[in-house]
């Protein structure tokens, strides 16, 4: 219906605030995996079939939809995963390239205050630190340590993937100035559409972290995860030239 692109989302009757409460228990549980560089291969193919394994749910509901951004939700054992749609008129590959780097997402998300590269661990695996904005009435901002996962397609119609899990690393503690966040399982698929058009879709199991963005914008009509979503189709319109030698490559 073309009015949902004036009206903003609309949303599913079926979704409920309370059913996405986390409680202390569940709260206090460690979601980062320590990094083990003797062990990297392993967790790096974990952070991927994490990811992938999410993304083949056949639950998932569509909640909402705006300007050809739909947003779907999935509810397990009372926790909320989310995931965002859209077509952008972008080489596949290109858009690929470009969120694959964390160091730019700035440019785009205003829920990232800055991306600092840790460790480039080989082609396709890097660490980064993160620093979000703080949440609600917290003074602090976050911080999170990112292991980011990339792997083109191995066969006809896969996506290509960038797959987002916190781990720890001895050399970046929590510290005082920040409060520490994690991301158990996120990232991003891009789906070949025809050419120059892609089909890019975020996934999110949402944690204690994420979970005030999750609850606000879910059952709110004006959500930061739209204008977030949108921000990026322009990063990536603004940028699709950029790495075009690179491609060859892909």
């Amino acid at each position: 219906e073309k009015r949902w692109a004036t009206e903003g989302p609309r949303l599913s009757s079926s979704l409920s605030p309370r059913k996405y409460i986390v409680s202390c228990k569940q709260a206090e549980m460690p979601l980062s995996v320590p990094w083990d560089p003797s062990n990297q291969v392993y967790l790096s193919y974990n952070n991927v079939s994490s990811l992938k394994m999410l993304v083949a749910k056949d639950d998932w509901v569509l909640s909402s939809e705006s300007n050809q951004v739909r947003l779907y939700t999935l509810e397990e054992d009372k926790f909320l995963s989310f995931h965002m749609e859209m077509l952008v008129h972008v080489d596949t590959a290109q858009a690929f390239l470009l969120l694959s780097d964390l160091r730019r997402r700035p440019e785009w998300d205003k829920h990232c205050r800055s991306v600092e590269l840790v460790q480039q661990v080989d082609e396709d695996d890097a660490i980064y630190h993160v620093i979000s904005p703080a949440l609600g009435g917290d003074p602090k901002p976050q911080d999170f340590i990112i292991l980011a996962s990339r792997r083109k397609p191995c066969d006809i119609g896969e996506p290509y993937v960038i797959a987002l899990r916190s781990v720890t690393l001895p050399t970046h503690r929590e510290t005082p100035e920040y409060r520490r966040g994690e991301t158990v399982c996120s990232g991003f698929c891009f789906w070949r559409e025809g050419d120059q058009l892609t089909k890019v879709s975020y996934y999110n199991q949402a944690t204690p972290g994420v979970l005030k963005y999750v609850t606000t914008n879910v059952t709110g009509l004006s959500s930061e995860f739209y204008t977030t979503f949108k921000a990026c189709e322009q990063f990536l319109l603004d940028n699709r030239n950029d790495l075009a030698p690179s491609l060859q490559t892909l």
